[in-house]
């Protein structure tokens, strides 16, 4: 039995599956992997360590076996044996029920980031009902089998006469070919600069899912999804690129760039795929409105790009400052002079931005809210809320 067919069975069942899928040999080593999600760095099972130890624990051939880690992800496993060898094969991870991100950021003590990208994290697993984590088992099982069937289906062909088949038409010949380069260069750099700007009307005018400029359907004739696929994913790098050179800060950059990925990776249909690229387009406009730090001075757009990694923590401004290698004098001159606000002001308002945010979207109690955004204490986190807004948490929540 050829490596190459084990190899083409394990991608079979990625297709099938949609989770991560990996393929090692009996010496541990990773012949195939495919992830679809990454672990963070601060959960139990980053960097293959679930794998790894889930490879050692089966040691039975041919028998399915499962494993959860202590944060609750989900493995199947699959060991067998062909040509003499010790091959497994492993899908996962996944959740068997929407866990409690809350819970886990304060058992675990993670701070700011760590809580946002657990959340990140959370958005993009699966959580399989029973009946469907059940079925991929009895796929799992059923591992040497795929190998050993040969894929050889019968063609039909219809018979209907393809000189008569639609075909798009050149839109452009051969001696338009230069121009057309140099205006769909003078495109990007037009919309490169309406994003710096986070104007998303002329972004969405320049660039948008129906622009003719940018089909290269002649690129991957028969393959529309993947055509759509690499045009996002050029798309996406051209916003943050636009993004990064507006100054925005880069953890903002980093959240949004990694949401968008996962999601033109997962994309089934063209629609959602074009209706993905607006969005793209429009999201990362408002993020330049609102998060650009271009009209700063180095010291302070380093000073808020702290803050906004770390507002959920005490700042200490001593700190600060050697970390930004000034006096904290001048650290809190130049940052009120420049923001018209106190650095313990600054950080307030980036707590109370996001304490409004996670009042629209979340499900949360105030009192996880206040924890998440760096208030111990829910009863002066609601009198801060209410100072700010005019209204408790409570009365915000239900004006919405």
């Amino acid at each position: 039995m050829e490596q190459s067919k084990i190899i083409s069975s394990a991608i079979k069942i990625h297709y099938l599956t949609n989770l991560n899928t990996y393929l090692l040999n009996q010496n541990g080593e990773f012949m195939y992997h495919q992830e679809m999600v990454s672990i963070p760095a601060f959960m139990p099972g980053s960097d293959n360590q679930d794998i790894l130890y889930f490879v050692e624990k089966m040691t039975h051939q041919e028998q399915l076996y499962s494993y959860i880690n202590e944060w609750g992800l989900h493995y199947f496993g699959y060991p067998f044996m062909a040509e003499m060898e010790r091959y497994t094969v492993i899908i996962g991870p996944y959740f068997d029920k929407t866990p409690n991100l809350y819970h886990l950021s304060r058992e675990y003590n993670l701070n700011y980031i760590q809580s946002e990208d657990l959340r990140a994290f959370g958005e993009k697993m699966y959580v399989l009902p029973a009946e469907q984590s059940s079925s991929f088992a009895s796929v799992l099982q059923q591992f040497k089998a795929i190998i050993e069937q040969e894929t050889a289906p019968i063609i039909l062909v219809s018979e209907k006469d393809k000189s008569s088949a639609w075909k798009k038409p050149d839109i452009f010949n051969v001696d338009e070919e230069a121009e057309l380069v140099k205006l769909r260069y003078k495109t990007e750099q037009d919309f490169m600069h309406a994003v710096e700007q986070g104007d998303k009307t002329k972004a969405l005018e320049l660039i948008n899912s129906n622009n003719v400029l940018f089909y290269f359907s002649e690129r991957f004739p028969n393959q529309p999804l993947r055509r759509l696929k690499n045009l996002a994913i050029v798309l996406n790098t051209l916003l943050r690129t636009a993004a990064k050179n507006s100054y925005v800060p880069a953890i903002l950059i980093h959240r949004i760039s990694e949401k968008f990925a996962f999601e033109i990776e997962n994309a089934n249909q063209l629609k959602v795929l074009y209706q993905l690229e607006d969005r793209m387009i429009e999201e990362y406009c408002s993020l330049v409105s609102s998060s650009s730090l271009k009209k700063y001075s180095t010291l302070i757009q380093r000073a808020i790009e702290h803050l906004q990694s770390s507002y959920d923590k005490q700042i200490n401004k001593e700190e600060l400052a050697d970390l930004l290698s000034t006096h904290p004098s001048h650290l809190s001159r130049k940052f009120k002079e420049e923001t018209k606000m106190t650095i313990t002001s600054y950080q307030q308002m980036l707590r109370i931005k996001k304490a409004k945010h996670l009042l629209k979207t979340e499900e949360l109690t105030i009192e996880e809210i206040a924890w998440m955004i760096g208030y111990d204490d829910p009863s002066y986190f609601a009198r801060v809320f209410k100072k700010e807004i005019g209204s408790t948490p409570t009365q915000y929540r239900d004006r919405l």
